[in-house]
C-alpha cells in the first residue's frame, strides 16, 4: 500500500538547524568585523605611505619639505598668512595635478574662487574607518562668508568657514610649542610655520622622526585660549602633574573660542587644522566642560592670529590601541597608546638629541 506521509522537516529540527545556523553566525561574525577592520587600518597605513612618498618627492623636486604656512606682518602688525597646507602642496605627487591646477594660491582657501577646492574631498586623505562625512556643510554659506574678509569676534579671530572637506592625517607641527611669532625660535619639529626643513636637519634619524599621523575629522577643539593655558613655555609641556587618564589644561574654558571643525579643512595649514602635536600620547583623554563628553584639543593662539602658539592637537584613530604614523624614512608603523609620554615627545622631535630604543614603539 502506498504511503500519504509527505516528507519534510518537524519543527524540533528546523529549530535545530537555525540554532546551529545561528551559532555559526555568532562565531563568525567577530572574526569577519576583525578582517574588515584590519583591511580598513591596511588602508589607512597605505594611504600614510602615499604620502610619505609624496613627501619625499617633494624633497626631491624642491631640496626642502613643504611648509605648513606661511606668515607675513601686515597692516598695523596684523598677520597676513598664506594659510595653504602641507597637504595641499603634496597634491601633485599624489597623482591630483589637476585639483592643484585648480587652486588659486594668490588667493585664500575660503575664498570664492578656491570654493570647489574647499569641499573637494581627497581620498588620500580620508581614512576609511572615518565615521563622518569626508565633506561637510552648505557651499552656499561658504560662498557668502567668502565674499569679502570674514569679520573677526571679540578675540580677533575670524571665523571658520561653514563648508569644507576634512583630513584624517596631519603632519607634525611641534610637541607643545608651535609657534612663538615673527622672528622668535622655531619648534623642534619636522613641520613649522615659516619654516622650510631640511631632510639634513633630521640629526636624530629619519627612522626615529615623526613626519604625520592619524587626526579625527571634525574634532572638538578650544582655540584662542591664550592665557588660560596651565603651561605656556616651550620646555615645560603639561603632563607631568595632571593625571594621564583624564587631564584638563584649561583654567577657564569660557575664556576660549569652541570648535567643532577641527581637522575639517585639508588645504588650511594652522595646526588646528592639518597638524598634530606629541604633547600627549596617542588617543589621550583631555577633559572638557563644554564638549559634552568629547575629547578635546587645545589651541593657545592661532598661528595666523600672531601667536604664540602651543598646542595639545592629540593624534587619534578609530583603530583599536592605536594609530598609524609616518616617519621620516618612509615607514608607517601603528604606534600603541600605551607609549611612554617622554619616547612619543622623543619622536617628535628632528634633532633633540634624544637616544630612543625602538623597542619603546
Amino acid at each position: 500500500m502506498r504511503s500519504n506521509r509527505r516528507a519534510g522537516f518537524t519543527l524540533i529540527e528546523l529549530l535545530v538547524v537555525l540554532s546551529i545556523i545561528a551559532v555559526l553566525i555568532a562565531l563568525l561574525l567577530p572574526a569577519v568585523q576583525s578582517a574588515r577592520a584590519s583591511a580598513r587600518r591596511l588602508q589607512c597605513a597605505s594611504n600614510l605611505k602615499q604620502i610619505g612618498i609624496a613627501v619625499h618627492n617633494y624633497e626631491s623636486s624642491w631640496g626642502v619639505l613643504p611648509p605648513p604656512s606661511l606668515l607675513v606682518i601686515g597692516t598695523r602688525n596684523v598677520p597676513v598668512a598664506d594659510g595653504w597646507s602641507v597637504l595641499a602642496r603634496l597634491l601633485p605627487f599624489l597623482e591630483q595635478s589637476n585639483l592643484f591646477n585648480a587652486v588659486n594660491f594668490s588667493s585664500g582657501y575660503d575664498r570664492p574662487a578656491n570654493l570647489t577646492i574647499l569641499g573637494t574631498a581627497v581620498g588620500a586623505f580620508v581614512c576609511p574607518s572615518e565615521t563622518n562625512e569626508p565633506t561637510w556643510g552648505d557651499p552656499g554659506t561658504a560662498l557668502a562668508l567668502g565674499a569679502a574678509p570674514p569679520l573677526a569676534d571679540a578675540s580677533g579671530a575670524a571665523p571658520l568657514p561653514e563648508y569644507g572637506a576634512a583630513t584624517n592625517y596631519a603632519v607634525s607641527m611641534g610637541d607643545w610649542f608651535v609657534w612663538g611669532g615673527f622672528g622668535l625660535p622655531s619648534n623642534r619639529s619636522a613641520f613649522a610655520p615659516n619654516r622650510i626643513r631640511r631632510l639634513s636637519e633630521f640629526t636624530d634619524g629619519l627612522g626615529a622622526t615623526l613626519l604625520a599621523g592619524e587626526v579625527r575629522s571634525l574634532q572638538y577643539q578650544l582655540t584662542e585660549c591664550g592665557g588660560q593655558l596651565v603651561r605656556m613655555s616651550p620646555s615645560n609641556v603639561p603632563g607631568t602633574d595632571i593625571p594621564s587618564d583624564r587631564r584638563s589644561i584649561v583654567r577657564d574654558e569660557n575664556a576660549c573660542a569652541p570648535s567643532r571643525r577641527g581637522h575639517g579643512l585639508w588645504v588650511a595649514g594652522g595646526v588646528a587644522q592639518t597638524g598634530l602635536t606629541t604633547a600627549m600620547t596617542p588617543n589621550s583623554v583631555v577633559a572638557s566642560v563644554l564638549s559634552n563628553g568629547q575629547d578635546v584639543d587645545v589651541v593657545s593662539t592661532r598661528e595666523s592670529l600672531g601667536g604664540p602658539t602651543y598646542a595639545a592637537v592629540v593624534s587619534r584613530s578609530y583603530h583599536e590601541g592605536g594609530v598609524n604614523s609616518l616617519f621620516g624614512d618612509g615607514s608607517v608603523r601603528h604606534i600603541s597608546n600605551s607609549i611612554e609620554e617622554n619616547v612619543w615627545r622623543a619622536l617628535g622631535t628632528k634633532s633633540g638629541g634624544e637616544v630612543v630604543d625602538s623597542t619603546g614603539y
